[in-house]
């Protein structure tokens, strides 16, 4: 069994998050895909840490999302309606 360092996962999202530059990825959906094919690069991570990094990015993103009412809006299984976030 794998263990999964927390403290490295917030470290390689917090080092993706210092890397973007705003005048390249000027919008959250670009800044969401230049984060995590950071965090998929990382060679100091495991494949597990990679996975849940990722999911922690995924998280953020819907939550970005949802703020700031941008994005591909999709429908709902549960209510038929429209809405922006994948994981809620």
């Amino acid at each position: 069994m794998t263990t999964i360092r927390i403290e490295s996962i917030n470290a390689a999202i917090n080092r993706a998050n210092s890397l973007i530059d705003y005048r390249i990825y000027d919008n959250i959906h670009k800044q969401y895909n230049f984060q995590k094919q950071t965090v998929l690069s990382d060679n100091s991570l495991t494949e597990n840490e990679k996975t849940e990094a990722c999911i922690t990015l995924n998280k953020i993103y819907d939550r970005s999302k949802i703020l700031h009412n941008d994005g591909t809006r999709r429908i709902c299984e549960n209510c038929k309606e429209e809405c922006l976030a994948t994981s809620y």
